[in-house]
């Protein structure tokens, strides 16, 4: 046979003549260099631009890379910006509110939590420098000074006397410890004393002269008490009961006046007795504002004492705080901001807790770099080194000297892994693309062999039927042409004539069936006809039809049916389609044993009562031939498929016999099983699961059933 010249692919060409000859051979080259062209084509056409692709989306990457470093520093920029805008905003207001107080004339002792929430103490030095307002300076009770009237009789005995609630006898002996010392401040606490046991004696006339001469007493006592306010009191507390409205009136203006003068830092007398004063009071509007007043004092006392160090530290006499008119200097000390500003004559110092700020600030930082998920803005202390992921940072001069606010991000190795994770997702998507290009190629060029391989399924499986068909007609043709010639002389050899005809008929016969049912199912209009019925019984008839069948091939059939087998629903014509064909394949692949084994039994657990559920029946059919290797057992079921093995391919078929076989179990709802070994046989289990319930459609009326 003349071939055209086969190029390259001649060398092809002869060796797989050498498998499958030279026909064959022609036919796998020719689809081969079909199989090249598509390849070739496709990449011409789709390889070139994915190529290109590839190209402009690296450069893709590296600029997404580059804009979203130049984002990330922006959004940097943008949250330092953000809190120095609102640090600006907030001391502004502060400057805005203590400067119009200033101006108007109003108190900025009072109400200072209006200015600032972190404001604790406000100082006023005079040209001077000197401490003026509220508190003057003071370093409250010397433990050295001198306590020796502590000791004199007439003290001690005095206090004796008032422990036992002698008032009488403790007024005298307060005179005598009066007269025993020289000391003014212990002279005057003595009397002091007197005059109170004077009043608890009953004396109150004597008591409130000696206190009327002690009401402008400047002397402090050993406790920190100014003796003038302490005889005030105890004159607005007696009046008042004589004359509540009237000591009401006195206990106001004595409260009123310790409030508006200026108190001594380390001395907590006037507040002791502001509060003592208040207490007297009736309940009211008054009462509730002085109060809030002494509190809002003491307080500021508490910190003038804390502070009054570091005030000192940076010029108490006020030359290195000078700040021009009308505008503030900040300056920082270990506990507090110092906010000063000058008037015409005087100076304040505004005391803000650094403390509160700094916390206050770090959460402000926290906030404006919240609101980006990328960056955060932290504080940064003036001797702090500079974080290595810093993008950005602002100095916070003047507001808080040395210290500024750096924004990073707000998780670098996030940071990074989600611009390593961009970058991933590009190279992906870029490596998705070339995938699905290749893909793409493969799979057409798989679809094209597949094609092809379909193609020559189909011509094997047309030369097997062909075949196959063959078989039977050439012996059904020659037995009748020997009986219509009369070649066959008597009786017997007739008969066995007919048996001839009638069992390759039968053969005939199923051989259609089969190819028939296959192309049905192909199509998926394969339709059944389920009955309830004995399955038992629809197997042994195919045996029987099978024994009589082998019974020339010297073949023997082990049947073992159980007797209580239930019935189930079931397409008998169908089941017998497949154990015929099981019988068939064994007796094939078994003959040289002679033997082949079909079981019915019932598998299944026991429900209480011993009533069966949940079982199945199962068919077994074995044979001891030359078995199945485990690598083909899943592809034995497959249409068309044939084994390597030269032993079965060496015996006829068509390649669907168990193709139909597993649809059929699958339409029963139950499936095929196989176990087997090469040399030792094969043995297929049909599982009929005994719960199926076929569709409406598919069951036999009533009318049918036998």
């Amino acid at each position: 046979m003349a071939t055209r010249d086969l190029g390259p692919l001649s060398l092809l060409k002869r060796l797989i003549a050498a498998r499958r000859g030279d026909v064959r051979a022609m036919e796998d080259v020719y689809h081969l260099r079909g199989v090249l062209t598509v390849i070739v084509v496709l990449s011409a056409t789709i390889g070139l631009p994915g190529l290109m692709l590839v190209y402009y989306g690296i450069v893709g990457i590296r600029a997404d890379e580059l804009a979203s470093a130049a984002d990330v520093r922006h959004r940097a920029d943008t949250a330092a910006e953000a809190f120095k805008g609102d640090l600006d905003a907030q001391f502004s207001t502060f400057k805005d509110r203590a400067l119009t107080r200033l101006t108007s004339g109003q108190s900025v002792y009072t109400g200072q939590k209006e200015l600032s929430d972190a404001l604790r103490v406000v100082f006023r030095f005079d040209n001077d420098g000197n401490l003026a307002e509220p508190f003057l300076g003071g370093g409250g009770i010397d433990p050295r000074e001198d306590q020796t009237f502590l000791l004199f009789d007439g003290w001690q005995e005095a206090q004796k006397a008032e422990q036992a609630g002698e008032w009488d006898r403790a007024a005298t002996a307060y005179g005598n410890a009066a007269r025993q010392t020289h000391n003014r401040r212990d002279k005057e606490r003595c009397l002091y004393n007197r005059a109170r046991a004077l009043d608890r004696a009953g004396q109150t006339r004597e008591a409130e002269a000696i206190w009327q001469q002690q009401i402008e007493e400047k002397t402090r006592d050993l406790y920190g008490f100014r003796l003038g306010d302490l005889a005030r009191l105890q004159l607005a507390q007696t009046k008042f009961r004589r004359d509540p409205a009237g000591g009401q009136e006195d206990l106001q203006a004595l409260t009123d006046s310790l409030l508006t003068a200026p108190w001594e830092i380390g001395r907590g007398g006037e507040a002791a007795v502001a509060r003592r004063a208040i207490e007297e009071l009736p309940s009211g509007d008054w009462k509730a504002r002085a109060q809030g007043r002494v509190d809002e004092r003491s307080s500021q006392l508490y910190w003038a004492e804390r502070l009054q160090p570091e005030l000192d530290t940076l010029g108490a006499k006020g030359r290195l705080l000078r700040a021009d008119t009308g505008n503030f200097v900040y300056m920082r000390t270990d506990s507090a901001l110092w906010a000063m500003t000058w008037t015409e004559s005087e100076q304040y110092a505004f005391a803000l807790d650094l403390r509160r700020l700094l916390d206050r600030y770090r959460a402000m930082a926290a906030a404006d770099g919240g609101a980006d998920d990328v960056v955060r803005a932290t504080l940064l202390a003036p001797d702090a080194p500079v974080p290595p992921d810093t993008l950005a940072r602002a100095s916070l001069t003047p507001w808080l000297p040395g210290w500024s606010v750096v924004v990073g991000a707000r998780d670098p190795a996030a940071l990074a892994e989600q611009q390593a994770s961009q970058r991933r997702r590009g190279f992906g998507i870029i490596l998705l693309s070339l995938t699905m290009i290749v893909v793409g190629t493969v799979m057409s060029t798989r679809l094209v062999r597949r094609e092809l391989d379909a193609a020559r399924d189909k011509s094997d499986f047309a030369a097997h039927v062909s075949h196959e068909l063959r078989s039977p007609l050439t012996q059904i043709r020659l037995k009748a042409e020997a009986l219509q010639l009369g070649l066959a002389t008597d009786d017997a050899a007739r008969s066995r004539h007919y048996d001839i005809i009638v069992r390759e008929s039968e053969r005939l016969s199923r051989l259609i069936d089969n190819i028939l049912d296959f192309s049905a199912i192909e199509l998926g209009k394969k339709r059944y006809s389920f009955r309830i019925g004995d399955l038992g019984l629809t197997v042994a008839r195919c045996v029987e039809q099978a024994r009589v069948a082998m019974e020339t091939k010297a073949m023997t059939i082990d049947f073992e049916l159980p007797d209580d087998l239930p019935v189930i629903w079931h397409d008998a014509d169908a089941v017998s389609q497949v154990v015929i064909n099981l019988l068939s394949n064994a007796a094939k692949y078994g003959q040289q044993s002679g033997w082949i084994g079909v079981r019915v039994r019932v598998t299944g657990t026991e429900e209480p009562g011993g009533k069966k559920g949940g079982g199945e029946i199962c068919v077994d059919v074995s044979d001891r031939g030359i078995g199945i290797a485990p690598a083909e057992q899943k592809q034995v079921f497959d249409q068309y498929y044939r084994s390597s093995d030269p032993q079965a391919r060496s015996k006829k078929g068509t390649g669907i016999g168990l193709t139909i076989v597993r649809y059929i179990m699958e339409a029963h709802g139950g499936h095929v099983g196989i176990e087997s070994a090469p040399g030792v046989g094969s043995t297929f289990t049909l599982h009929f699961p005994l719960s199926f319930t076929p569709p409406s459609a598919n069951v036999l009326p009533a009318s049918v059933v036998p």
